[in-house]
């Protein structure tokens, strides 16, 4: 009896000491994955597979790995990553991450380090949110996760890392090789095919004049006055051909009628019209002088002072000039 008693312990000892024991996963050649509806890139090793779809890619082994994750009771065994875009839809980073632990709390997921906040790391050079997590699956195995999220320009980029058992650990070196290697998308702007009006406004000191408030990207450019009181002129930077230009000369006691009737024979008009400048009657002329440019001239008289303003502008685009001159036009406030 005592025989059979030390064989089976010296037997049981043999078994526990033959178990496999789980060797690191070592990378090897990596292949790269670029998502065709999102533009993120990440490399996994080449003898794995992406089986996931556009915006929430998964790369495995096999699906069998994939399985075991699903339903211990079947598949392989392994390891999966997963990068998932999830749209901002109103939300900070840090609220979809608090949401998130909220939501694998309620399912059971125990999250390292609980009732804490997510610690912040690095990815792809950028401040990320990460927290560690495990699930309980049968009554000797668990899995084990950690997830990243990184904040793009349009949207929330999520990697989960996941082993199960032990593959968790085996992983670790394939894990910070694929982590190390994701790129988010670079947005490039397109540059518009022409001037577009900034939303910054600023105020142009007309001197004892007038004061008028345009785009921040209109270019200031230095033109003579002459014989005149005062004169400036303003150009859009793609045409120099498209601007606003004021000039201010004595009225010499005349009406703006009068100081209309005087000038009109130097403009080849294509209609008029009078308006209101800062609540003082204007007369405007519509001409041309060359080809494709369009111009409209302005008059209006206060304190014995003819302000004249004249707006340039490509007529085949006449919306992208002619619609933002005429609101710095109706700016203009009258000393």
């Amino acid at each position: 009896m005592k025989t059979f008693l030390k064989f089976g312990i010296l037997l049981a000892f043999f078994v526990i000491g033959c178990e496999k024991k789980i060797e690191p996963v070592v990378v090897g050649e990596l292949t790269s994955y670029r998502d065709p509806a999102f533009g993120f890139k990440i490399f996994y090793p080449k003898d794995w597979k992406q089986l996931g779809t556009a915006g929430k890619a998964v790369f495995a082994r096999s699906q069998e790995v994939i399985n075991k994750f699903l339903d211990p009771t079947s598949g392989e065994a392994g390891a999966q990553i997963t990068v998932e875009v999830i749209p901002y839809a109103g939300k900070k980073l840090d609220e979809v991450v608090q949401q998130d632990m909220t939501d694998m709390k309620q399912a059971n997921y125990t999250l390292e380090g609980e009732g804490t906040p997510a610690t912040t790391i690095q990815l792809a050079g950028k401040p990320a949110e990460a927290f560690s997590y495990s699930l309980k699956v049968t009554t000797k195995s668990s899995i084990f996760g950690n997830s990243i999220y990184v904040g793009g320009d349009t949207a929330i980029y999520k990697l989960d890392f996941e082993g199960y058992g032990d593959q968790y650990a085996a992983h670790a070196a394939v894990f910070d090789t694929m982590k190390k290697s994701f790129e988010m998308p670079v947005i490039e702007l397109k540059k518009p095919e022409f001037w577009q009006p900034s939303a910054n406004l600023e105020t142009y000191p007309g001197g004892t004049f007038f004061t008028m408030q345009y785009p921040d990207n209109l270019e200031i450019a230095q033109v003579p006055k002459g014989s005149n009181d005062f004169a400036m002129e303003m150009r859009a930077p793609d045409r120099r051909d498209c601007s606003i230009h004021i000039d201010v000369f004595g009225a010499k006691g005349l009406t703006v009628e009068k100081v209309w009737d005087q000038n009109k024979g130097r403009y080849k008009a294509k209609g008029t019209g009078s308006s209101t400048i800062d609540g003082v009657k204007a007369l405007w002329v519509d001409y041309s002088v060359m080809k494709d440019v369009n111009s409209r001239a302005y008059f209006v008289v206060k304190n014995d002072k003819v302000i004249r303003i004249t707006v340039n502008y490509f007529a085949p685009q006449k919306d992208v000039y002619f619609t933002p001159f005429e609101k710095c036009v109706n700016s203009i406030k009258l000393k």
